[in-house]
């Protein structure tokens, strides 16, 4: 079961990884395309750089700090808990979107896979705190998986 739930995390963990460096790349090859597909204009070189760093590093640094918790047992639930912090967030954004500015295919086709991954973070949080118990004496976790 110790090894299922370690590898459950890690999929979380690569899934979101890929996601977000995909994201990444995309906007950091080419921010005037992929923002021009959803209708965004970006009208000057200051916009093109916010753009990148916006929609492009931002994303490669969450995927780089998940793949730094991917290298140790003892970082799985920093790294399910960012997915959490980081989509959760996201998708309250998305659903703030809907209510302001209306409902669109694109927004709603993308709410399926944030709570899909928000769920299996979820799920991967409760499974990571039941095989590493918390120390109450510490307050930290107990146990020396590496």
């Amino acid at each position: 079961m110790t090894q299922a739930v370690i590898w459950f995390n890690r999929l979380v963990l690569i899934v979101a990884s890929f996601i977000m460096t995909t994201i990444a790349m995309r906007q950091l090859h080419d921010p005037i395309g992929a923002t021009a597909a959803l209708g965004i204009v970006l009208g000057s070189p200051t916009a093109v750089t916010v753009a990148r760093v916006g929609f492009g590093g931002f994303p490669l640094g969450f995927a780089i700090a998940l793949c730094g918790c991917l290298t140790s047992t003892k970082r799985l639930l920093t790294g399910v808990s960012l997915v959490a912090a980081v989509v959760g967030g996201a998708t309250l954004a998305r659903i703030q979107g809907l209510v302001l500015d209306g409902v669109t295919p694109y927004n709603t086709a993308l709410l399926r896979p944030e709570f899909a991954l928000l769920l299996l973070s979820g799920i991967g949080i409760a499974l990571e705190r039941r095989r590493v118990p918390r120390d109450p004496h510490r307050g930290s976790l107990s146990g020396s998986a590496s």
